[in-house]
């Protein structure tokens, strides 16, 4: 999923709650208990219960949401998910990561080796649509070993 769907999903999640929010305060307002009240007078118990369940669903619902707000949230804060690339074991995640980011863009190659010292080793190129090169460099696991 990406960054876009899930800002799109949080500010869905917000908007629903706003307004069942909104209708949570439409129902618990003074003016609609009055109006319960006559209509329980003139007609009996019936419309009041059916209000009351109306309430309770509303509850849950708003509940609901902010279950799934706290589940998206968690999901895009858990650090002890790092990204992994196919094929090789045990790469630390910020070289895993500098992958998954780059990955799925075009024109976007990289090579992965082992070194002795500086560990890790990714050697990565871009390439523009025309085929030049964009930008290339190396990322080091550890950079600062000699």
């Amino acid at each position: 999923m990406s960054a876009a769907e899930v800002s799109q999903l949080i500010r869905i999640q917000e908007r629903l709650l706003t307004q069942l929010q909104r209708v949570r305060k439409e129902l618990s307002a003074p003016t609609t208990n009055q109006i319960l009240k006559r209509l329980r007078t003139k007609i009996g118990g019936g419309p009041e219960d059916t209000f009351r369940r109306i309430a309770t669903a509303v509850e849950e619902a708003i509940r609901s949401l902010k279950v799934f707000e706290s589940e998206i949230k968690r999901e895009l804060l858990d650090e002890s998910r790092a990204p992994t690339v196919e094929g090789i074991p045990d790469l630390p995640p910020h070289l895993a990561r500098f992958i998954a980011e780059r990955f799925q863009s075009p024109g976007f190659t990289y090579e992965v080796s082992q070194d002795p010292v500086r560990g890790w080793t990714i050697r990565w190129k871009e390439y523009t649509p025309g085929g030049t090169v964009r930008g290339y460099g190396q990322i080091y696991e550890r950079p600062h070993a000699w």
